[in-house]
Parts: structure tokens; sequence; C-alpha cells
């Protein structure tokens, strides 16, 4: 699974971060190492020189006084060796008894003076820092030894990295919050696009995004996407103006059409044959002429110009209105229409809701096989008013039922088109039941029915002044 980008950020980030820290701390301790050390070699290899000199001049008294003076540090120890390796002086307590140097290492000493060696000394093996010169007494050659330990240097090394170990986390922590911090700030203008541009539909393609800084990627972005939406907009108009225009002049011909074909079928020249085609070319006509009309209420719709004329409109009249014309289609199909319930007053065009009431009966009428039942109910209820279309017939499969009030949308083409259905009829029953402040929605069953139910608000009934309070005359 991909993590968000704002998670992926902030580990890189705090990845980045551990690389550098880790680095950096190694760098510390090694170079705190190497200076610390680099120290103590000046420092013994300055004393081993003054040390020597002064028991080459004054034996031994010279030794311990010029040791005294040189190893002030703590953990400084000094030593003269024969060639045997026997001690003949030390300074600087126990482990100055023993030799400091190795059989191998002292007669490379006598060989190579000067040179600096690191030895394990005492019971604990304590590491020391050691640099031998050797120095002619009395015609013999012997080995002034002088070390340093190293425990102050490891004990500080030691610290260093202890403090590295709590303070990194800490650290690593504190980077992790702010890096968080960071790219959640710098996202939100994206997530705040992101919104914007969910709230943006087919309906609100006039409006843009937004940026803080045009001029940063995230305001190049707001740009890139603004410029595609200004492309939509343009579609969607020129789209919506050539249905509207379509629409417009069609229904001139239509309507001369239809004139036509009026005086031709009551001419009495005509025979049956001629009247009975003449009746099939007046009906599609008028199937033509319905597409027509559905086609310029939508483009209307579209255009913000879909006119209502709003009146207490009794509901249960405009369903009467909207299903009579549906009667002796309903009859000829072997359908049963009922119509009851609890009526209701809304506030509306009684025309348009007429007309989404006169789609929904009429698409249950299609789908419903001989024999149905098709229930008109009128419900009410608190804050809305509403119409029920309840039928037997073959009802909508599940994926389709989010799509059903999409526009030229059938779930079934090839039955729509043999019933004479455009897929526009419940797009127009959408329309309607929005402009008015309302809703439209489905439930269904394949194989069962379906029941397509329009809510509008519901008239407020005013509320009648209590009765005065009669005094009591007793």
């Amino acid at each position: 699974m991909r993590l968000p980008i704002r998670v992926r950020l902030t580990a890189w980030y705090v990845l980045f971060l551990v690389a550098i820290l880790v680095a950096l701390g190694a760098f510390i301790v090694v170079k705190l190492r190497s200076d610390l050390a680099s120290a103590i070699d000046r420092d013994i290899r300055a004393s081993a020189g003054a040390i020597g000199q002064s028991y080459h001049n004054e034996g031994l008294s010279g030794f311990n006084e010029t040791s005294a003076l040189a190893l002030r540090r703590s953990g400084s120890v000094a030593q003269v060796l024969d060639p045997h390796g026997h001690v003949i002086a030390s300074y600087g307590g126990d482990i100055a008894q023993d030799p400091m140097l190795e059989s191998p290492l002292r007669i490379g000493a006598f060989a190579r003076a000067g040179k600096l060696l690191t030895v394990n000394l005492g019971d604990s093996g304590l590491p020391f820092r050691v640099v031998a010169t050797p120095v002619a007494r009395h015609g013999n050659v012997e080995l002034v030894v002088v070390g340093e330990s190293l425990q102050d240097v490891n004990e500080a090394v030691r610290k260093i990295v202890v403090l590295l170990l709590i303070a990194g986390p800490i650290a690593l922590a504190a980077a992790a919050i702010a890096g968080w911090l960071l790219v959640r700030n710098a996202l939100i203008p994206v997530d705040r696009m992101r919104k914007k541009a969910e709230q943006i539909g087919i309906d609100r393609l006039h409006e843009r995004l937004t940026a803080p800084n045009p001029s940063d990627e995230i305001g190049q972005l707001a740009a890139t996407l603004n410029a595609m939406l200004d492309r939509l907009e343009a579609g969607v108009v020129a789209r919506r103006r050539l249905v509207a225009d379509a629409s417009h002049e069609l229904r001139t011909p239509l309507a001369a059409m239809r004139a036509e074909l009026d005086v031709s079928i009551l001419d009495e020249q005509r025979t049956p044959a001629e009247r009975a085609a003449l009746q099939s070319v007046r009906e599609d006509v008028d199937r033509m002429s319905r597409t027509v009309d559905n086609m310029m209420t939508l483009a209307l719709a579209d255009e913000g110009r879909l006119e209502l004329r709003r009146e207490p409109v009794d509901l249960d009249q405009v369903v009467r209105t909207a299903i009579e014309p549906l009667l002796a289609l309903a009859a000829a199909k072997g359908v049963e229409l009922r119509v009851g319930g609890e009526a209701g007053t809304v506030t509306g065009d009684s025309g348009r809701l007429a007309q989404a009431l006169t789609n929904l009966v009429e698409n249950a009428i299609k789908f419903t096989p001989a024999g149905g039942a098709i229930d008109v109910r009128l419900w009410r209820e608190v804050r809305e008013v509403g119409v029920t279309v309840r039928d037997n017939g073959i009802g909508i499969p599940a994926d389709a039922v989010e799509h059903v009030f999409d526009r030229f949308y059938r779930a079934d083409p090839s039955r729509s088109r043999a019933s004479g259905g455009s897929g526009l009829g419940l797009a127009i029953c959408y329309e309607v039941a929005s402009s008015h402040g309302g809703r439209v929605w489905v439930q269904s069953d394949e194989g069962t029915g379906s029941a397509f139910s329009i809510a509008l608000p519901a008239i407020a009934q005013p509320q009648l002044p209590a009765p005065p309070a009669v005094a009591d005359a007793r």
C-alpha cells in the first residue's frame, strides 16, 4: 500500500537526517580521539626529550626532578631501562616499576629512537601511549621511556558517544515533528485545491481553483487545472447551446408535421392501410416532440432559465392531472393504476410538477408487465410532502440504480429503444425536483419492482392563536 505523500516526505527527511547525524557523529568521535591522541603524543615527545637530556646530564637526580616537572598529568609515568630490560629508575607509581616495553619493542626502540607505541600496562591492562628515547650514560646506552594513560581520552570519547546516543534520537524526533509540520503546511494548499475540485461539478464549472503563490509549483498546478476547467466549461457550454438551439429549431417543423399528419389522417379518401401508416408516423412524431421538449427543458435548466410559476399547489390535484392522460395507456397494456395516500400542499409550478410525475408514471407503465399494478401514493411528513410511484415490474439492476437519473442513460438500451424511451424522463424529474428545492430517489430490487419518490418542502402551517382564557364567574 502506498503511504501518503506527507508520510513519505517525512520519512525521507528523517532518513536523510539520520545519515547526516551518523556521519557527523562518527566524524566528531574520530576527530576528537585523533586530536586528544595527538596532544598526548606531543606532550610525551617533549617530556621524553627533556627527561632524557636531564638524565644524560645529571643522572637519577635530574631524571626525578625533570619527571616531576614535565609529567604533571594524572596517569603519566617514566622509567629508565638498561639494555637487558631492567628498571634502573622510575616515576609515576606502581605501573612504572615494571618494564613498559617488552623485549621486541625494546630492541626496536634502541634501533629507532622516538617511535610512538600503544601498550597495555598494569594488572588491568590499561592502554598507554609511550615513547622511548635512547640515552648514553657513562658509556652505556640506556632507554628512557615516557608514557601517558589513554584512559582520559577513552572516557572523553565515551561521554561524547553517550551524548550523541541520547541527543540523537531526541533531535531526530524533533526533526520528524518539524518535518511533518512543514510538509503538512506545504500541502495545505494542495488539500484545499483537492476539496475545491471535489465541489466543482458539471453545474459549477465557472468556479476556479486558487493557490497562495501563483508563481510556485502549486500555483502553476492550479493554473494548469484552471486552464483545463476553462476548456471543459467551453465544451459544456457549446454542447448545451447546441442542444438548446437544436431543440428550439426542431419544435416548429415537428408541429407542422403533426398538423399535416392530422389533416391527412382525416382525409376521407385515405384507405385504412394509409391511415394506419400515417397514424404510426403521427405516433413517432409525438414521441420525437416529447424528446425535443425534454431536451429543451434540460437546456433551460442548465442555463438557469427554467422558469417556475411558484404558487400554492395541491399535490393531489397535480397527481390526478398527470396520470389522467396515462389511464388509457395503462389499460391498453393491462396494468392497474391506483392512486391513494394523504395529500399535501407545496409551493411550486404545477405544470412542471405534473411533467415530472407524468414521466415517473409513464416509466412505470413501460416496465410493468401485463397484469401488474402501479401504486401512486401521496404522503406527508413534518417538513416534506411527496409522491411515491411503486410498480411490480422488472426492477433495476443494482449497478444501474445510481445512474438512472443521468441523461440519456438506459439500464437496458434495447428494451428502452423498443418502448420508445429516450433516457431523459428521469433526468427531467431530477431537474424539476431540484429546482423546487426538493429531491428524488429510487429503491429497486431487480425482478420485483421499483419505487420512485419525489419529495418537496412542505408549506409551514400557520399556528392558530390560543383561545383567550375565560374568567371563572363563580
